[in-house]
């Protein structure tokens, strides 16, 4: 079953873009925030496989250095903005390429350490390695998913989960595009619970 403790974040969003915007939530009443200080982003883009630990071992020695947490609160603005966004792509079910977020990825994605590097791991193919050198170059391998998302997902089915006080953001990829919980050990059993007890409080004694 699924764990909601303060060390645990989610990946309920079917995409990493989404998930970042998980990344402060509130599942039992009660608001997590999953990228408060720069240490909890380094252990979150591990957990979120957006880097390896031994690659951040340069910026965990900085652990609490003023970049580290400067790259932190970069990082927590971007993701509000990013909101703001999808948030409206809800609304109009589609991407709004006038929004300021676009430039604002193209400038960070810019700025970026991304090294194209040719994989020897089965077929020659071409990957973007991305560098860890200093707390700065953390947003844009974070803004590389939220580009992807952009230019790959179908805006029609981002779902807000229908839990009372749930703010989870996710993909609906099911067959029927029908989903409604961020998870059904959740927020969907607690729906059912709570409809099972309505409906038993209606029936005639």
């Amino acid at each position: 079953m699924m764990s909601f403790d303060r060390s645990d974040p989610l990946f309920v969003g079917e995409s990493l873009a989404l998930d970042f915007l998980n990344s402060i939530a509130a599942p039992k009443n009660t608001t997590y925030d999953w990228l408060e200080t720069g240490a909890d982003i380094l252990d979150w883009m591990v957990q979120a496989g957006l880097c390896q630990s031994a690659e951040l071992v340069l910026l965990k020695s900085g652990t609490g250095s003023d970049e580290l947490e400067q790259a932190a609160h970069d990082i927590c603005r971007f993701r509000e903005t990013f909101r703001a966004f999808i948030h409206l792509a809800i609304t109009e079910k589609a991407v709004p390429l006038d929004h300021p977020v676009i430039d604002e990825i193209n400038r960070i994605l810019a700025d970026s350490s991304q090294v194209p590097k040719i994989s020897r791991l089965g077929d020659p193919k071409l990957v973007t390695v991305h560098r860890y050198e200093r707390a700065t170059d953390l947003l844009p391998r974070i803004a590389v998913e939220c580009a992807r998302f952009i230019c790959e997902a179908d805006f029609r089915y981002i779902r807000v989960c229908e839990g009372p006080s749930c703010t989870l953001l996710f993909l609906d990829i099911s067959k029927n595009h029908r989903r409604r919980w961020c998870s059904m050990e959740v927020c969907g059993n607690r729906a059912k619970a709570a409809a099972y007890r309505k409906s038993k409080a209606e029936r005639p004694s």
